[in-house]
């Protein structure tokens, strides 16, 4: 790119004509954004700009333009479409420096814009220097302010009209002709479009006069004028409907709290035990020599896989009913976990159960036996693939049902076993960032922000957003388990930060910060003292605190494939930790321990581990992360504020057609506003309801029960849709369809994949393509989509290729397909994305708010939450002047 438009406020406008062969620079590599621009020039421009204007007139000979002229042709061309007319005596003048009004009235005059109302008072609210317009330009001048052509630099006040245009300023004003981004917002006269300005963490659309918004680390509402109606004092709050809104408050305060005048930590020497490459869970015998070797070394906690390929250590009642298959075939008729857990016990080491697989379904089986019965619970990529990364075939750990088959397998353990803790690694919580790409979660994403997902996974927003849904479920698991044991230890050990974070939408330093883990063991992995160094100053300095360091226990890789660390390695590594305030570490893995004549036990024996020190949960809790929420039920406020109802359930939801979900244990069921359960806690999942009925799943199958609690429709479904407009989707036999309210099937089991009706038609998915049907289940617009979005206001979103564009109901494309992103109309307008910015469109397709946000929400009762240099605040809708 030219080399002189680095510092210039128009660099990035500059940037997209020059990609598009409109303007170029000079050979030396320069575009002199600052010198003047001829007319010969400019007509030049506008025939590269507007190469389909069509001709409106003849073009007369200007005597001075021979046909020879380098610009002849361009200006001939931009005469006839009516750009340009000439002097009076009949020159063109194409050396002369072009003014600011002239390129104005030329491209007004050629794009053949209208004026309904009178200019003055136009150009008098926007510009101080109205009066130096001339008389000639005013209508044309007040066209393109109406159309936001104009740009004004430094001031967006004064236009300057008399002033040669400047290429830089000539770029601007055919951007913003061509709907092209790069103007800066400020620079073009308008309305003031912020209504509240930009000060908030986070910020949502308003519902009934409220919006809810995040200052700090807590929730209030705002009214449509900004002032704040309910203050910012609450730990979790939902949007308002019908009157009422779900809020939650707790205090937090140490779960434990440490003994006065106790300030050292306890130490942690663990070492993971693994199926893979050992013998340790053979026989009862070969763990009970184990753990007496440990014991011996001086280590004080294991932890021991529980859960690996698809098939558990111990007899698991959940996977015998999900998957008929009740232990790894290997130890059938025996239970290894409770063996080690006597062995351990025995010798006084902790037992820290570790769910090595997390979410991972296989290990290069396409799946494996998870999958091959239960297909729905892939996780799938950009492509719609199987989600495979490493080797690893994947869950989707953003659906409930995975969520809640995986939190059954742990929750089992915690109450069947006498146990220290419980252990995720780096698949638990985790899924590869490539993943997240099903139709549930792209569905959970758009009913959000209105718009899908990006097509580059590793785009900020989309990874934290997938990462929150994580921490969301180490939330829920975190609040299971200490409501069985406080006492238990929640250990994870994730990859590094930020590394697990972008590859695997990890966010440990959320974990810490929101205080869901005891022990945190980074994993550590480095074949050289150096690398691990590095790593241990990089968390400690960007990543913790100094009394976060006691629950801090890194994995040290310890053999792997070829490769053997060496005791001089190891005990510069474990002296490193204590230098650095962590008191402890975890071995990957056991054999690693015994081999060379058991050389690094040897070392451990005499070095550091010669003093055998217990494994103490108390004291580590003492010092952990994890906090106790206190006073943490939900409760109702209505618009004042003011509580009103308070259910007594573990979870619940706003309320939708006078109903609201709410929670105990594993059970949903439904309440009125009166607080009174209407259904019985019986269901396994429940969606709102909508046209009076509500989605609930029973075991794996779908059905519909009615505002009463009674079943509408019995399940019978593998999935389904709410009703709209009379129909809901549903499937079955891996088959989309359509069923009516008394459940008789109304469009035949025929899609891949079909959504709600909206304006009277439904999208639906035919070999990997979208298109919609009309209510008879008729394919009225084909599907030739790569994706595509309900109809709002007479017009809907579709993609093609990487690029969205709107499409009306008889399926002519009258948007085109210009942005990365592209969200449904909403009062006129529509959010679309162009490069990494958010804008503002009409239904004509014109930038009526250039993109100039980091994010931007539709529009709600006539204001838009925005979010720019890191803050949320709403515009107000610009009423464009007919």
């Amino acid at each position: 790119m030219f080399s002189d438009i680095q510092n210039h406020w128009a660099k990035e406008c500059i940037r997209q004509l020059s990609i598009r062969a409109i303007v170029s620079g000079y050979p030396e590599g320069m575009f002199r954004p600052l010198n003047p621009v001829t007319r010969a020039e400019f007509a030049a421009i506008l025939s590269k700009a507007f190469p389909n204007a069509a001709p409106v007139r003849s073009a007369a000979p200007f005597p001075d333009v021979p046909s020879n002229h380098w610009a002849y042709s361009a200006i001939q061309t931009a005469t006839r479409a009516g750009f340009f007319s000439g002097y009076p005596d009949g020159t063109f003048k194409p050396n002369q420096p072009i003014v600011r009004v002239q390129v104005l009235v030329a491209l007004v005059s050629g794009l053949n814009n209208n004026l309904t109302t009178h200019p003055t008072p136009i150009l008098q609210r926007y510009f101080d220097d109205a009066s130096a317009i001339p008389n000639y330009a005013l209508r044309a001048i007040a066209i393109a302010t109406q159309n936001y052509w104009v740009v004004n630099y430094p001031d967006v006040r004064r236009l300057n009209p008399n002033q040669n245009a400047t290429r830089g300023e000539v770029a601007a004003f055919i951007c913003r002709v061509l709907n092209l981004p790069g103007v800066p917002f400020h620079y073009v006269p308008r309305e003031d479009l912020i209504a509240i300005a930009p000060q908030f963490e986070q910020a949502d659309s308003f519902v009934e006069g409220r919006a809810r918004v995040k200052i700090g680390d807590k929730w209030g509402y705002i009214d449509s004028t900004g002032k704040l109606v309910i203050q910012p004092q609450l730990n979790e709050a939902d949007n308002f409907s019908e009157g009422l809104a779900l809020v939650r408050t707790y205090q937090e305060t140490r779960l434990v709290t440490p003994t006065a005048g106790e300030t050292s930590p306890a130490e942690t020497r663990g070492v993971w035990l693994t199926t893979t490459d050992s013998r340790v869970f053979s026989s009862k015998e070969s763990i009970a020599r184990a753990m007496d070797f440990l014991a011996e070394t001086g280590f004080n906690v294991v932890f021991p896989v529980v859960w690996n390929n698809a098939a558990t250590l111990y007899p698991s009642r959940v996977m015998l009913e999900n998957f008929e298959l009740e232990i790894d075939p290997r130890y059938k008729g025996r239970d290894p976990l409770a063996e080690l857990i006597e062995a351990a016990k025995r010798v006084g080491l902790g037992v820290i159960p570790w769910f090595e697989y997390g979410f991972a379904s296989s290990y290069n089986q396409n799946g494996g036996r998870l999958l091959a019965k239960k297909p729905e619970w892939a996780a799938r990529d950009a492509k719609g693939k199987l989600l495979t990364k490493n080797n690893f075939e994947w869950l989707n750990a953003f659906d409930t049902q995975v969520q809640n088959f995986l939190m059954s397998l742990i929750l089992e353990v915690i109450k069947n076993y006498d146990i220290t803790g419980i252990q995720g690694d780096d698949r638990l919580p985790a899924l590869p960032s490539e993943g997240g790409y099903d139709a549930n979660t792209v569905g959970r994403y758009f009913q959000q922000f209105n718009h899908y997902p990006p097509s580059n996974p590793k785009d900020a927003q989309w990874l934290q957003w997938r990462g929150d849904l994580l921490t969301h479920f180490l939330t829920r698991l975190y609040r299971e388990v200490i409501a069985i044991n406080p006492e238990l230890i929640i250990s994870l050990s994730p990859s590094p930060y930020p590394w697990g974070f972008k590859e695997y939408l990890q966010d440990s330093q959320a974990w810490i910060d929101q205080g869901l883990v005891d022990l945190i063991h980074p994993q550590f992995y480095r074949r050289d003292i150096h690398s691990y160094k590095q790593l241990v100053d990089r968390m400690i300095n960007e990543q913790l605190i100094s009394p976060q360091l006691p629950s801090v226990v890194p994995g040290i890789l310890i053999k792997i494939g070829s490769y053997r660390i060496s005791p001089e390695h190891l005990l510069q590594a474990i002296q490193y930790n204590r230098d650095r305030g962590m008191p402890g570490e975890v071995f990957f893995f056991y054999e690693g321990l015994r081999e060379d004549n058991d050389a690094l036990a040897k070392a451990l024996r005499s070095g550091p581990y010669a003093h055998s020190i217990p494994f103490d949960p108390v004291k580590i809790k003492a010092h952990s992360f994890t906090h106790r929420r206190i006073g943490g039920q939900y409760s109702y406020i209505d618009h004042s504020g003011k509580r009103v109802k308070q259910p007594q359930f573990d979870w619940a939801d706003s309320f939708q057609e006078e109903r609201a979900r709410v929670k105990m244990g594993y059970k949903w069921g439904y309440v009125d506003k009166t607080g009174q359960l209407v259904s019985r806690l019986e269901f396994d999942e429940a969606g709102f309801f909508s046209e009076g009925l509500a989605r609930i799943r029973i075991g794996s199958k779908y059905g519909y029960i009615d505002r009463n609690g009674q079943w509408g429709i019995l399940p019978q479904f593998e999935d389904a849709g709410a009703f709209s407009q009379g129909l809901a989707p549903v499937k079955r036999n891996n088959k989309w369809g359509y069923i009516n309210k008394i459940g008789q099937l109304a469009i035949s089991l025929q899609f891949e994949q079909a959504e709600s009706f909206s304006e009277g038609l439904a999208q639906i998915e035919l070999a990997g393509k979208y298109g919609y049907i009309n209510q008879s289940g008729q394919v009225v617009i084909l599907p030739n989509f790569d994706a595509s979005r309900a109809f709002a206001e007479g017009l809907a979103p579709v993609k093609i290729a990487d690029r969205w564009g709107y499409i009306n109901s008889m399926g002519q494309l009258v948007i085109e397909l210009h942005f990365n992103q592209a969200t449904s109309f909403r009062d006129g307008w529509a959010a679309v994305k162009v490069d990494d910015k958010w804008g503002y469109i009409n239904k004509r397709g014109q930038f009526s708010i250039p993109p100039y946000f980091d994010e931007a929400k539709s529009f709600s009762e006539g204001l838009a939450s925005v979010k720019v240099n890191g803050k949320w605040g709403y515009i107000r809708i610009f009423v464009e002047e007919s």
